[in-house]
């Protein structure tokens, strides 16, 4: 009995320095989003942005619900290419996780009526193509 419990106690005590030795530690999680602007139309689409999406990504940095965002322009490897990456940074997947509804609410505060929050959708779709989204987390190295 002696013997299985000294294994088993050395067992764990391995694993536990295994896992001490993970060369990153988990940062914070980003939600990407990879858009084709239409020709021509970048800077309406920025315009867009400004008008809903930045005020309403502004009010959940003050709630502390993002970190960060950005908006990065790229070149186009070809004409059906995506050129610009929505960034939204998270602070952990507790905050991702939280319910629709309470980012709803603060979506509902900035438009403060739908009519207005659906012409901005509408003016989006008219602009830009959404060619998807991931969802990852941060790994940061241990140096």
């Amino acid at each position: 009995m002696k013997k299985i419990l000294f294994t088993i106690i050395t067992v764990v005590i391995a694993f536990t320095i295994q896992a001490g030795d993970k060369p990153y530690t988990l940062g914070t999680v980003w939600e990407v989003s990879y858009i084709k602007v239409n020709d021509g139309k970048l800077e309406d689409y920025l315009k867009n942005l400004n008008s809903g999406y930045y005020p309403i990504y502004e009010e959940y940095k003050k709630k502390g619900w993002i970190t960060s965002y950005k908006a990065i322009s790229f070149n186009r490897n070809n004409p059906d290419d995506w050129n610009l990456m929505l960034l939204t940074e998270y602070p952990n997947w507790a905050t991702f996780d939280r319910k629709e509804k309470e980012w709803e609410a603060v979506v509902d505060e900035v438009f403060k009526n739908k009519k207005a929050e659906e012409s901005s959708n509408e003016d989006r779709k008219n602009i830009r193509v959404l060619w998807g989204s991931k969802v990852g987390v941060e790994m940061v190295p241990v140096i």
